[in-house]
């Protein structure tokens, strides 16, 4: 007997999307290659603003709690801006993937993990998923599965993207980090083409990595050895060190076809700016499920109204960001010097992580200037593209 619909890939989109289909009375199955519970390449960031998007308590999972953060520009001297209330939990994805999995078991969602997708195939209405230990059957797919997921290439559903990567690894501390890190992140700005350092505290860890667009990978370990310097850590030291893609989606490219929809890293939801992707992550797997539970009711045609969804709800906001992030690394100093001086600017960047403002208030904001904005990103974007192509 067919599922109602199949969920593959158990990150925060996949379970987040398995756990509302079947709240919901859905009959459904949640794919994962990986055996639980399963590590993955990530800062392990879950700001005030992703926490609540979810229905369930991150808590249990929580590490630690960041109150600050720590900048500095290209490595230089470092300046720390604190708020009053928590902005970001950090957390392993070891440990919140299983809790979500978990969540989405409760309500009903079965789960195979060690069981990796080979072929899907597509007749319309229904599909039919391939994988080393069976094949099964639902009336919708959901692709959950990261940035080079198995459902986008087997359905042809393959968003543009513009393609960032990143490189990360760990600093043990077995009895716990160090005082000044345990509620503060290090974030250094303006050394990476289209990207930043970061220094990320866990319980017995800290994670440190560096992120910039995928013509700069060539930098991403000399950078990674200059930021372990900078703050004292040892890079040869580091422990499971390892890389990853960050896909930005291109507005408007498909990521919905008939019955198959993706989700997350798969469908290029990440914020271009952070390069935070959990927010996007559970929101879009919350929407799809409700598009998925539209199309199991008759209600239409197929999951092309969670497309829509995005480009209404998500997308507005994805290029908002976008924009900003040209800007910034067009000339990267006046930005870092105001967020130092800056008190009105330090408490919008705040609330913006809190979830309590958005990119788009910043235009509302800043009025008229809005349109300075677009002038002023594009010009950023056509300078970098003709150096990009120069250096070629």
């Amino acid at each position: 007997m067919p599922y109602d619909a199949i969920v593959v890939g158990a990150g925060p989109a996949g379970s987040t999307a398995a756990r509302s289909l079947a709240r919901e009375g859905a009959s459904v199955l949640l794919l994962d290659r990986a055996r639980f519970p399963r590590d993955k390449p990530c800062g392990g960031g879950v700001t005030l603003r992703a926490a609540s998007c979810q229905e369930i308590d991150l808590l249990p999972v929580v590490e630690r709690t960041v109150m600050g953060a720590r900048f500095s520009l290209r490595l230089g001297s470092p300046f720390e801006r604190r708020y009053d209330e928590p902005l970001t939990y950090m957390t392993q994805r070891s440990r919140l993937d299983a809790y979500l999995v978990e969540a989405a078991a409760a309500a009903g969602a079965e789960f195979r993990d060690d069981d990796p997708v080979r072929s899907v195939e597509t007749n319309g209405r229904n599909v039919t998923v391939r994988t080393e230990r069976g094949s099964y059957a639902a009336r919708a797919l959901i692709g959950a599965d990261g940035a080079n997921g198995v459902i986008g290439r087997a359905t042809g559903i393959r968003p543009e993207t513009e393609k960032a990567v990143a490189l990360e690894g760990n600093v043990p501390y077995p009895h716990g980090v160090p005082a000044e890190w345990r509620e503060f992140v290090g974030l250094d700005l303006g050394g990476l083409a289209g990207g930043y350092g970061w220094v990320f505290p866990k319980g017995d860890h800290l994670n440190v990595g560096v992120g910039a667009w995928k013509y700069a990978a060539f930098t991403l370990r000399p950078k990674l050895t200059d930021l372990c310097l900078r703050y004292g850590f040892r890079a040869e030291a580091l422990e499971n060190l390892r890389g990853h893609h960050l896909p930005i989606r291109v507005p408007g490219s498909s990521i919905a076809r008939g019955p198959v929809a993706l989700v997350g890293d798969a469908a290029g939801l990440i914020d271009p700016l952070s390069g935070e992707g959990i927010h996007t992550a559970f929101q879009s797997g919350g929407m799809a499920a409700r598009a998925a539970l539209q199309y199991l009711a008759g209600e239409t045609d197929d999951l092309s109204p969670y497309q829509r969804a995005v480009d209404r709800r998500l997308q507005p906001e994805l290029t908002v960001s976008r924009k900003l992030q040209e800007l910034f690394h067009f000339a990267p100093p006046p930005y870092v010097a105001v967020m130092r001086r800056s008190e009105k600017f330090w408490l919008f960047f705040c609330h913006l992580i809190r979830g309590e403002l958005t990119y788009l208030d910043f235009l509302r904001m800043i009025g008229p200037l809005r349109l300075a904005v677009d002038v002023f990103a594009a010009a950023a974007r056509r300078r970098r593209l003709a150096r990009l192509s120069a250096a070629r």
